[in-house]
Order: structure tokens, then C-alpha cells, then sequence
């Protein structure tokens, strides 16, 4: 009798020992083919976003001027060539172009972040009137694409006479305040009052504690609100077009429609040079400032 319940107990246990290791493998190989689809559809991914960057690059390097003249063995350049390059570095005004946009960016970053810190701080810290209605006004009007403002401002500009290159400083500035100062307002309003109350203390008046204690602590979102701000200028073309009819003043997303303008055709090989030139200031900005991206993307996610 003790013999059979032994036995029974052995069968038992390897019964259950061969069901665990059963379902181990299962569970092991079912881990493993996650796995694999993952890194197939990270891939798969991964290169679907690079390859506009490598098109763009591999036909800045070829001869081929129109799209119709390609084909798919083009996609790897047999004889790659700089002509595109020197092209537009040393036969066209790029650096003067570059300059007329990095001027107008920077004054309108400057401007423009500077603005929307004020802002931003005043909607969080202090009582300002109608401050739900001018909150929900700005939020409104970040839903709006930019372009739909160029006809209202060249008119307007129009009226006052002051349709030109340096009046875009004006319209570049308060398109970024209406983003970043909400944005700011968000970050400054995670933030304790108990550090300014505490500066305060310190015999600090109350304006400097907000902006010795405040603006530091929010340093990544004002980064974030700046890269913003730069990339909104630095790539337009709608409202830059309009204001801006004298050559000696292209931007850089003018100068692109223009120099790459053939007589029958676009010529590509040049659309994409200049399309990576332009891109790397870009990269240059995204590369310093990518440890406050984090912090502000989720900020705008919180917006």
C-alpha cells in the first residue's frame, strides 16, 4: 500500500516537473519570437525614418538633375560628385543667405522667449485679469497653423507701412510667444512656491526671486520653447515670400525654391544639397539640446 502511494506520489511529481518545463519552453520560445518581431519592426522602423535623410544625401551627391531621369540602381551613387556642393557654396550667396536667416531667428528667438518667460510667470504667479480667458485664447490660437496668419499680417503690415525683412522680427516673436508661453506657464506652475517664498526670506524683493529662482528651475523648457521657437523662422516660407522682395534678403527656404529652379525642371541634385546644408544647423541645435527635450516634451504632452 505505502509502495502504490509512493509510486503515485513519484508520478505526480514528474507529471508536474514535465507540465513546468513544458510550459518553460513555451513561455521561453514565446519571449523569444517577441523579441525578434520587435527588433524586425524597430528596424523595419529605424529605416523608414532614415531613408529620407540617406535619399536626400545620395542625391546631393549625384549628377541627376529631375526625378524622371532616376531610377532604383541610383539609390547607391556609382560616381558621387561635390558639383551640387561647391555649386551653391562657392557660385551662390548661400553664407549671406544663411546670415539674413540666423539674424532673423535669433532676434525673434531672443524676443520671443524673452516675451513668453514674462508671460508665462505672470499667468502662473500673479493675478492677472481675465487670465482663464487669455489662457484658453492662447491655447486656441496654438491650434492654428501659422500660415493661416500671412494674409491678415502683410495686410495689417501693409496699412502701417511696414512690410519688409526686418518687420518679420514682429510676427516670428509673437508666434513663438503663443506656444512657449503657455508652455512655460506649466513648468513654472510645477514648481513650489515654497523656493521663492524662501528667497524672499533671504532679502530678495519679490520680481527677483521669481526670475533668480524661477527661470533657473525651468531652464529645460525655456530650452525646449527656444529650439521651437528657432525652427519655426528658419524653415518658413509662406510669410517670408510675401514680406521679402529684394534678393540681397532671402532666407535660406527662399533661396531653396529659387537656385533649385531649372528651366524646364527642378533640379534635385541641388534642392538636395541645399536641403542638407540647411538641415545642419538643425541637427547641430537638436544634438546640444537634447537632454532638455525630455522634460519639455513633457510639458507639452501635460499642455
Amino acid at each position: 500500500m505505502e509502495k502504490d502511494v509512493s509510486e503515485s506520489i513519484l508520478k505526480n511529481r514528474s507529471r508536474r516537473e514535465y507540465e513546468y518545463r513544458r510550459k518553460n519552453v513555451y513561455y521561453r520560445r514565446l519571449r523569444a519570437i517577441k523579441k525578434i518581431a520587435s527588433y524586425i519592426i524597430l528596424t523595419a522602423v529605424a529605416v523608414y525614418a532614415a531613408f529620407p535623410i540617406y535619399y536626400a544625401v545620395e542625391t546631393s551627391l549625384n549628377r541627376i538633375g529631375a526625378l524622371v531621369q532616376s531610377s532604383i540602381s541610383d539609390l547607391v551613387p556609382v560616381h558621387p560628385t561635390l558639383s551640387n556642393y561647391y555649386q551653391l557654396l562657392f557660385k551662390e550667396p548661400f553664407f549671406l543667405w544663411l546670415k539674413n536667416t540666423l539674424v532673423l531667428d535669433l532676434a525673434a528667438t531672443a524676443i520671443g522667449v524673452a516675451l513668453s518667460i514674462t508671460s508665462g510667470i505672470a499667468f502662473s504667479r500673479m493675478n492677472v485679469p481675465l487670465k482663464k480667458a487669455l489662457l484658453y485664447m492662447l491655447l486656441i490660437l496654438s491650434l492654428f497653423p501659422f500660415t493661416i496668419m500671412v494674409i491678415p499680417f502683410y495686410f495689417m503690415f501693409a496699412e502701417l507701412r511696414l512690410v519688409g525683412y526686418y518687420s518679420l522680427i514682429i510676427p516670428y516673436s509673437a508666434g513663438a510667444v503663443i506656444f512657449s508661453s503657455y508652455l512655460i506657464k506649466n513648468a513654472v506652475d510645477a514648481i513650489p512656491k515654497d523656493f521663492e517664498e524662501a528667497a524672499q526670506v533671504d532679502g530678495y524683493t519679490r520680481t527677483a526671486a521669481l526670475f533668480r529662482v524661477l527661470v533657473p528651475m525651468s531652464r529645460p523648457v525655456i530650452s525646449f520653447a527656444a529650439v521651437v521657437a528657432f525652427m519655426g523662422p528658419y524653415t518658413d516660407y509662406a510669410l517670408a515670400s510675401t514680406f521679402i522682395t529684394r534678393a540681397k534678403f532671402y532666407t535660406m527656404a527662399i533661396a531653396l525654391y529659387y537656385v533649385s529652379q531649372g528651366t524646364i525642371h527642378i533640379n534635385y541634385g541641388i534642392y538636395a544639397a541645399f536641403s542638407v546644408l540647411m538641415g545642419i544647423p538643425i541637427f547641430v541645435l537638436f544634438f546640444v539640446f537634447q537632454r532638455y527635450f525630455i522634460s519639455g516634451f513633457s510639458i507639452a504632452q501635460y499642455k
